[in-house]
């Protein structure tokens, strides 16, 4: 029983933080069941949260990227920009990971090409880029979270720690006891 409130706790705080920025995009997101899309654009808005940047970015607005699937971007742009308790946040689209000038603080990498997803990640380097993609396995694939859906349909979401130290990230716990660690394979 102890076990079950243990692991309940933390994601009923994250569950919440998704949920105060769904409600702050406004009573139409509460009309209907939110969709897979609206749900991950929460829960990424609110990793900006839980992962601390290195020094000199606390200062500036959060800039999250888009490479690729303008449905999600269209879904984070109603989102974004609508959380005052945390520091204003900036939505670039790129249509190609060419485009991409100076890196973003978050990444979504939208493609659902294996490939494509695994060269993305590799351009931003260890520079300190939070890496997330909906592709199956994304984070064992050199992602730093990866968003999937349970068999029961929920979203959840894995997170390779090793890629997000190695960037100069640092994951809050709380996102940790959530998520499901993963790791590039061997």
């Amino acid at each position: 029983m102890r076990t079950t409130t243990t692991w309940r706790r933390p994601l009923l705080l994250l569950s919440l933080g998704a949920a105060a920025v769904l409600a702050a995009a406004g009573p139409r997101a509460w009309a209907r069941t939110p969709t897979d899309y609206e749900v991950k654009a929460a829960f990424l808005l609110h990793f900006t949260r839980l992962v601390d940047w290195p020094m000199g970015a606390q200062d500036q607005p959060i800039v999250v990227g888009v490479l690729g699937n303008d449905a999600f971007a269209d879904v984070l742009a109603g989102v974004a920009g609508n959380d005052p308790a945390k520091r204003p946040l900036r939505l670039l689209r790129y249509e190609a990971l060419e485009r991409i000038g100076a890196r973003p603080h978050v990444l979504f990498v939208g493609t659902e090409k294996a490939a494509e997803a695994r060269r993305a990640c590799a351009a931003m380097g260890n520079a300190p880029v939070l890496t997330v993609g909906d592709l199956p396995g994304f984070a064992e694939r050199g992602g730093m979270i990866g968003f999937r859906l349970t068999d029961d349909g929920r979203v959840a979401f894995d997170v390779n720690v090793a890629r997000s130290q190695a960037a100069g990230l640092k994951i809050s716990s709380q996102l940790l006891k959530v998520a499901r660690i993963v790791e590039d394979p061997k």
